[in-house]
């Protein structure tokens, strides 16, 4: 018994020792072998490391937050190739044909390739994703706080609302007043001050024209916050009616007291109607207030008698509103004093038309328009009255609209053209007759959407209304019918014989004329985002003179016959037609561009 159990135990023991010798000498004879693999996977390391960095860099460079567990792969990848070079170019290698290091040499490069091997096996999946989207700035980030020192009305205001928010038995909080008073900045403002006592602030321009489901839309992520009882903050901006915030998916009442909703508009009586506990109204600016604004943004301090009391006659025709200060001392900036005295003049005269624009402000607004030296400025401003109220205006879209109508001194390319839009965009805004948008990324298809864009902005409603007023008259008419929720079109030829641009984005249209329309002078037509299915034959048969053309986000299958008589058609977009797949008509129009 002893004896089998020695005779086992000493089998296993030669075995062992047989194993160990053969996988020694494995290691001397195949010395070179091994260093070629370990060379060969410290390539394909090498290789992977670059395309790796490759995700990374695009990553940065759009400011996604790289995974957990890149940056570290990337150092031990380092690491191992740093080490490689220094194996082979080392004494080890050197020493590989010496007997008495082979076995060494052989055995380090065996160990090395595994770990090369599972390091690229952790980093497989690094190869198709490096980084998480990022999160979307929110619109407090974005947004630069205004110099309200010794313009005590908006400042006494401001603390008002602000107290009436950290108010914990006041959950609704209203700001009413006169369009272009500041409703909207002191909103923003208050934002921007109180950001840090929130988890999120979520800011939605309502306007005129309610869209339920935009809303819905833009709060639902903030309505699970508020569920989950985290305090969220939520501006309703530009309120012209009463709303049910149940029916937008806002959850409040005294269950969700972490809820504040806060309200601008300019009806005292839709803040009361929509249970504002507190309600604040926002006067004009006092007669000293405006003056302070104005030589702020005229950029003066000294005045000489005449021009000071032309100056100070102007403000006074502004009424006090802040809005029409920026916009009429932006335009008179740095011009002769004949300039300020010819504005004076018309901002006294009676206006001709209708008076509801002399009330309205349109004549303080139409003064900076006619005071924009550049044609092309000026044509891109009324270009952006096209889009729907209080909507975003992608800096993209209106290049390749204004470059499909050839307002431009021939540019050499689509790139040059993008340029003088940005220039013309930025000279708007200095002027206060666009804004910065507000972004607000409520799902993977407007992120998309926006980022494609590459720039938004906006304009305030009684600038749009200005523009849209200088489109009434002359040559070039605008019918503009953007985001009115019409449900269907069916105009007279002979009312809208004489448009040259049309504009029905954004509405819920399924159906169009099925006849002929005699518009023989139209440029420009945009119906996108409807919910057109079929665009009758005859359709555009009657818009010979047609340049630009926007159908996309329909749900149209088929092209109308007519569309091959558009031989003037430079832009045509049919982007988001899923249900569309014959396009073959297509190849008559010859001259479209995009």
């Amino acid at each position: 018994m002893a004896e089998a159990l020695i005779s086992s135990i000493t089998e296993k023991v030669v075995e062992w020792f047989c194993g160990l010798a053969k996988e020694e000498i494995s290691f001397i004879c195949n010395c070179s072998e091994n260093v070629k693999k370990y060379k060969h996977e410290v390539e394909k390391l090498s290789s992977m490391k670059g395309r790796v960095q490759q995700h990374i860099d695009l990553a940065r460079s759009k400011g996604e937050v790289l995974l957990e567990g890149v940056e570290e792969w990337m150092k031990k990848a380092d690491d191992y190739t740093s080490n490689a070079t220094q194996f082979t170019n080392g004494e080890e290698q050197e020493k590989c044909f010496h007997l008495c290091t082979l076995r060494r040499c052989s055995k380090t490069a065996t160990e090395k390739t595994k770990s090369l091997q599972k390091h690229q096996d952790e980093g497989k999946s690094f190869e198709s994703c490096v980084s998480l989207p990022a999160q979307a700035p929110r619109f407090t980030d974005l947004y630069q706080r205004k110099n309200l020192d010794d313009i005590d009305t908006q400042k006494s205001i401001l603390e008002e609302i602000i107290r009436a928010i950290e108010d914990d038995t006041i959950q609704i909080v209203g700001i009413n007043g006169l369009g272009g008073v500041g409703k909207t900045t002191l909103a923003s403002e208050v934002a921007k001050e109180i950001k840090n006592q929130f988890a999120d602030i979520v800011f939605v321009t309502v306007s005129k024209t309610v869209d339920v489901k935009v809303i819905q839309e833009k709060v639902r992520d903030v309505a699970s916050r508020i569920k989950n009882r985290e305090k969220v903050l939520i501006i309703l901006d530009d309120v012209w009616e009463e709303l049910t915030l149940h029916d937008l998916g806002i959850p409040c009442g005294r269950e969700y007291m972490n809820c504040k909703i806060l309200l601008t508009s300019r009806s005292r009586d839709v803040c009361a109607a929509m249970n504002a506990q507190k309600n604040i109204s926002v006067n004009p600016l006092r007669k000293e207030e405006a003056w302070t604004l104005f030589e702020r943004v005229v950029g003066k301090s000294e005045w000489d008698d005449r021009l000071k009391e032309v100056a100070l006659a102007i403000v006074k025709e502004c009424g006090g509103l802040p809005l029409f200060i920026q916009v009429v001392g932006k335009a008179l900036k740095d011009k002769e004093i004949k300039i300020w005295e010819a504005a004076l003049r018309r901002l006294q005269a009676p206006m001709d038309g209708d008076v509801s624009y002399k009330k309205e402000g349109i004549l303080q607004l139409k003064l900076s328009y006619d005071h924009l030296e550049d044609e092309v400025v000026k044509s891109l401003f009324l270009l952006c009255s096209m889009f729907p109220e209080d909507g975003n205006i992608g800096l993209k879209r209106l290049t390749h609209y204004g470059f499909a109508l050839g307002i431009f001194n021939n540019p050499d390319s689509i790139h040059d053209t993008k340029d003088i839009v940005q220039l013309a965009v930025d000279s708007l805004k200095s002027s206060f007759l666009l804004l910065n948008a507000v972004i607000v990324i409520s799902s993977v298809e407007s992120r998309l959407q926006q980022e494609e864009e590459e720039e938004e902005f906006k304009m305030h409603d009684l600038v749009r209304d200005m523009a849209l007023f200088n489109t009434f008259k002359g040559d070039d008419k605008f019918l503009v019918k953007s985001g009115k929720g019409l449900r269907e079109w069916q105009p007279r030829s002979d009312v809208i014989k004489s448009y040259k641009k049309i504009s029905l984005m954004e509405n819920k249209i399924c159906k169009l004329p099925d006849y002929e329309l005699d518009l023989p002078y139209l440029d420009t037509f945009l119906i996108q985002r409807n919910k057109l299915s079929i665009v009758p034959d005859e359709f555009f048969r009657g818009m010979k003179e047609l340049k630009v053309l926007d159908m996309g986000g329909n749900n149209i299958s088929s092209l109308p016959q007519s569309l091959t008589q558009l031989t003037m058609l430079r832009l045509l977009d049919l982007s988001g037609n899923r249900s569309l797949c014959e396009i073959s008509l297509l190849g008559g129009c010859h001259v479209l561009r995009f």
